[in-house]
């Protein structure tokens, strides 16, 4: 710019001060983190299908779930694994839906009892039924195909106890699976009031971040019994692994919905009307969008403005 000219109005819109355009990503960055906004985002059609799966159950139905909780990737999956609860806990009370529920790794042993406290905390009626309409068995290391199968069989096979242990002289035990009312009734479905297995659900939630759990768990779960198990199942996992879940999605197939990260569940949580993590990492990604692109435009209108104006002035 020539000395002594006055500055334009082009000449201050390309020139703004860096702190400036600091103040305002910190800004947009922050406020989702102090109220999460719900910046209206499409929902994909696997996260409505895993939604819709839950929250159509008919009355008196069983579901088994798997409390899925792996810290090393809880920023990318746990808002999925709350959101879900939430939408089970908001389940009217005269559905009469019947839920056992279970951890399979030792971060969840270490984290479920405080998110049963907290985030997840159950409706009163919930929690004042434990035992008669829900059960949480604990952890549970069905990790592997034998344990899987052997869970599918039987479940008291691997798990013989509910995870509420309580001190018994010198012993902490907890409740034999098959003393527990709800279980009891979840067993009788199939015919055998001794025998719980898969064959007594009707939807089977469960999560995993290794890809080729999808494989396991179909053929686990799905492809075997005499007759087959054909349990319906949703999926928690993380982007990577929608590859290896897609051959086993859809209305006819075992996977009946999934959501991928993060990002699906933030669909989820609108879906279910509970803002959480996964809206706020939306929100945030959104905003600096929003400034990102501000920022480009008004530098290309002060490039266009001063190439095109200033030079008719001349």
């Amino acid at each position: 710019m020539v000395e002594g000219k006055k500055e334009s109005i082009w000449d201050k819109m390309g020139s703004i001060d860096y702190r400036i355009i600091y103040a305002v990503f910190i800004v947009m960055l922050s406020i989702p983190i102090f109220s999460p906004l719900g910046i209206p985002m499409k929902v994909s059609q696997p996260v409505q299908d895993y939604y819709n799966a839950i929250v159509n159950l008919p009355p008196d139905s069983a579901i088994l779930v798997h409390s899925f909780v792996d810290l090393s990737v809880w920023a990318d999956t746990g808002p999925i694994l709350i959101a879900t609860w939430k939408t089970i806990w908001d389940i009217a009370e005269e559905k009469n839906i019947k839920i056992i529920a279970y951890t399979s790794l030792s971060d969840g042993a270490l984290k479920m009892s405080d998110l049963l406290l907290d985030e997840i905390k159950p409706p009163q009626w919930r929690a004042d039924s434990y035992g008669e309409t829900w059960v949480d068995l604990g952890y549970i290391p069905v990790v592997n195909e034998p344990v899987q199968a052997s869970f599918a069989a039987d479940i008291t096979s691997v798990a013989a106890t509910d995870g509420h242990i309580y001190d018994v002289g010198s012993e902490w035990v907890g409740t034999p699976l098959l003393d527990i009312p709800v279980v009891k009734d979840i067993a009788a479905r199939g015919g055998d009031p001794n025998v719980i297995n898969v064959y007594d659900f009707d939807l089977y939630i469960w999560g995993s971040w290794g890809c080729t759990s999808p494989d396991q768990w179909v053929r686990q779960f799905w492809t075997t019994g005499n007759p087959l198990y054909e349990l319906p199942m949703v999926m928690m996992t993380i982007g990577n692994c929608v590859p290896n879940v897609m051959p086993y999605y859809g209305a006819d197939k075992p996977i009946l919905g999934f959501v991928p990260g993060s990002a699906g569940a933030a669909g989820l949580e609108l879906l279910c009307g509970h803002k959480g993590e996964g809206i706020v990492m939306a929100d945030i990604g959104d905003l600096a969008g929003i400034a990102t692109v501000f920022f480009l435009i008004l530098g290309n209108v002060s490039y266009w403005g001063k190439r095109l104006f200033e030079k008719e002035e001349r």
